[in-house]
């Protein structure tokens, strides 16, 4: 395995940035209504628009990940086949400058040496806080702006989601799907990108609704970005973070002994400032 390279970009943090106004929610939040209460079956049960306020509001921002892990195998390995002698005329046969020997069945053996190239791509996205895997592709192309620490998000009444899944978790799912055994006499070039390792915030708005007559509560959430909703949960207090960020985003050493334990394997880090903020225009 002394072949083996594995490069990693830094991991950046990103806030989605084109994201509608709070006023612009509360409106569609209002318009909405109705449906928070939908799941209801009897019509004669359904509240009535006026019977419901909103009662509570609050602004979430929701943290995924978005990785991308490249192979590139180069290898060569030794391989036989025989090849059948028909006429049977033929009592010798010399192969660049060899005698190969016929079997009793009409056959000889010959090798050859292959030279291999395998290379694989793979995507996933990540919710950083339930650990599943989720359709965020959408929002990868979308305008977003790099942060250099999620306190940036933490302005007024803005929960930030707490994320659970470090950097480290997620480089290591990749690697577990994309390192396999080799069937090679002779590896030349074992190299394992991860080209991308982005965790992402979403800034979501969640209502509460009340049925004044029944005093019973039900939330929608909607996204910011696409205004799509969906049932829900307020929290109504800031989260505490689980990680400092130097813990969330290390992923050399861990790495390195998930590879190969004790074997100290070379994990180059391309580094790039998550300090650094900027506008990212992907449209």
């Amino acid at each position: 395995m002394d072949s083996f390279n594995l490069v990693a970009h830094e991991p950046r943090m990103l806030v989605l940035t084109d994201e509608k106004t709070f006023e612009e929610m509360k409106e569609l939040a209002w318009n909405k209504k109705t449906a928070a209460f939908g799941g209801l079956k009897n019509l004669l049960s359904r509240p009535k628009p006026e019977d419901i306020n909103i009662t509570h509001s609050e602004k979430q921002y929701k943290p995924f990940w978005h990785a991308v892990c490249s192979t590139h195998f180069e290898y060569k390995r030794k391989c036989e086949f025989t090849v059948k002698i028909s006429d049977p005329i033929v009592q010798k046969v010399i192969v660049c400058g060899e005698e190969k020997a016929i079997d009793p069945q009409r056959n000889i053996k010959l090798s050859r040496i292959e030279h291999c190239l395998e290379s694989t791509t793979k995507e996933i996205f990540i919710d950083a806080y339930s650990e599943n895997e989720d359709d965020f592709s959408r929002y990868i192309t979308m305008p977003a702006r790099e942060l250099g620490q999620t306190e940036e998000l933490n302005e007024g009444d803005n929960i930030v989601v707490p994320v659970k899944v470090k950097a480290a978790y997620i480089v290591r799912k990749l690697l577990s799907e994309m390192i396999k055994p080799i069937d090679a006499d002779e590896i030349l070039d074992e190299t394992v990108k991860i080209d991308t390792l982005d965790l992402y915030f979403r800034p979501i708005y969640a209502f509460e609704y009340t049925w004044i007559p029944k005093n019973k509560q039900n939330v929608l959430e909607f996204d910011g970005i696409t205004g799509e909703f969906y049932s829900g949960k307020v929290l109504k207090q800031k989260m505490t973070e689980i990680f400092t960020e130097d813990a969330l985003f290390e992923i050399g050493g861990e790495v390195a002994g998930f590879i190969v334990p004790g074997a100290g394997i070379p994990v180059k880090i391309l580094q790039e400032s998550r300090k650094r903020k900027k506008i990212i225009d992907k449209t």
